[in-house]
């Protein structure tokens, strides 16, 4: 392969929306992270959204469908509520279905005060960026839904 056709397989891929999509992410975490310091927050982002995510479940959530909705594995997602249990953020209560035991998360009521409180410090930040967007954000989101879904059948189709 020439220089020149490296050149433009790297420029092609800085160009693409793939590029962009995790670029975009990796700036999304290092705000997480700064945001966490300069807050000076008890808790990361990553458990402030899995203390939303519990709440708007309204207590009918597991451990397995939690990490579905948060893109974590099950290890990573028992570390992270095992830590929250452990601040008092949450408790896991016993449930038996079809004679199988799992444990449905629940907040606890600083769980809840923490989530509120959390959410009305950083809200406004992200309301903020989203103001001044040119972009209609539910344009953006559908068209993200959109490229993930002919990925899925590209992927389905070819493999």
């Amino acid at each position: 392969m020439t220089t020149s056709n490296r050149k433009n397989l790297v420029e092609g891929f800085i160009d693409s929306l793939y590029y962009q999509i995790k670029l975009t992410e990796k700036c999304s975490k290092m705000l997480a992270k700064q945001l966490e310091e300069k807050l000076e927050l008890e808790i990361s982002l990553d458990e402030l959204t899995a203390l939303g995510t519990i709440n708007m479940h309204n207590g009918e959530i597991n451990q397995r469908d939690l990490a579905k909705i948060l893109l974590k594995d099950r290890a990573n997602t028992g570390r992270m509520l095992n830590n929250l249990e452990k601040k008092g953020y949450i408790e896991r209560i016993e449930k038996t279905k079809n004679k199988r035991q799992s444990y449905i998360i629940n907040l606890t009521n600083k769980g809840t005060d923490t989530l509120d409180r959390l959410t009305d410090v950083i809200k406004p930040m992200f309301d903020n960026v989203h103001k001044k967007m040119t972009y209609d954000i539910d344009y953006l989101k559908n068209g993200l839904i959109q490229i993930r879904e002919l990925m899925k059948r590209e992927i389905e189709i070819h493999i």
